[in-house]
């Protein structure tokens, strides 16, 4: 009865704590908010009353420990995600809190299994369990980020031939990017629109890939859009580079699958050991043990 009362006292704590972060979000603004210029503070009203409770632990736990600022802003740009950066902490927060409630439960419910008034344990696991959610929404992100990388690495042979064979056709850097972007579709594609749009707008096409270089989770990616820019800067006929980054291209994409396949070389083993070869034994022996039976 114990582990109970102190898991709907905890229960309730919370509701209240909800309760009052929710009127301080949705009370109306004073003057000096609304006269201050606008920073880097979360609109309440629009984020919920969870944005008071990462208002409070921000700098403690994103500034402090490198999980704010430009490095979570370029990680999330990688991913492919137009999340708000705040909204990503916030978003760990929940699953922080996601986390820290189940290992209450579990602690809670493993004190009651026991028979034993001790909150030690319910403590520690809502603790870890804390720990884990967090680290778990932050392994989700680096995922997004990896399995983003890999489609755009596939996708860029057939983008460097497009455009290879757009400029030799005669047409301009830019307009060769538009028309690849317009003709195909995946991660890659939406990259070289978001640099057409820049360019459009008055950012230099150098600058643009210099940025696109930075954003894209694929080294190979990088480096052919370094090399677009290198050969733009200094000149290169533009056509005879795109053929060799596409040649490059295809040659790596080769590389990848050996080297996939020889990591999986194991793998391909498995039905071959357990489930083909017994059957091969099977077949042969069979004939030979069903005659020792007739003669015998």
């Amino acid at each position: 009865m114990s582990a109970l009362g102190a898991l709907i006292g905890a229960a309730l704590a919370a509701g209240l704590i909800m309760i009052a972060a929710a009127y301080r979000a949705h009370r109306p603004p004073r003057l000096a908010d609304r006269i201050a210029a606008p920073g880097h503070r979360i609109d309440m009203n629009e984020r919920g009353p969870l944005a008071l409770l990462l208002e409070i632990v921000r700098p403690i736990l994103f500034t402090r420990m490198g999980m704010g600022g430009s490095s979570l802003a370029r990680r999330l740009r990688r991913a492919g995600r137009v999340t708000d950066p705040a909204r990503h902490q916030l978003e760990s927060l929940v699953w922080g809190a996601a986390g820290a409630a189940v290992g209450l439960a579990l602690g809670l419910l493993a004190s009651a299994s026991q028979g034993s008034p001790v909150l030690v344990t319910p403590v520690i696991l809502a603790m870890v369990g804390a720990i884990i959610g967090w680290l778990l929404h932050d392994r989700m992100l680096s995922a997004d980020v990896k399995r983003r990388g890999t489609r755009m690495t596939e996708q860029l042979p057939t983008v460097a031939d497009l455009l290879a064979f757009s400029v030799a056709a005669g047409e301009a850097p830019v307009a060769a990017m538009e028309r690849v972007a317009a003709t195909i579709r995946g991660d890659l594609a939406g990259e070289l629109t978001d640099v057409v749009r820049e360019v459009r707008g008055g950012t230099p096409f150098v600058g643009a890939l210099r940025e696109l270089a930075d954003d894209v989770p694929a080294p190979d990616v990088a480096r052919f859009v370094d090399g677009i820019a290198v050969a733009s800067e200094r000149g290169t006929p533009m056509a005879d580079v795109l053929r060799a980054q596409a040649a490059d291209a295809r040659a790596a994409g080769r590389r990848r699958l050996i080297e996939r396949a020889g990591r999986k070389e194991i793998l391909m083993l498995v039905p071959v050991v357990f489930l083909i070869l017994p059957i091969v034994v099977v077949i042969a022996l069979f004939p030979g043990l069903h005659g020792l039976n007739l003669t015998a």
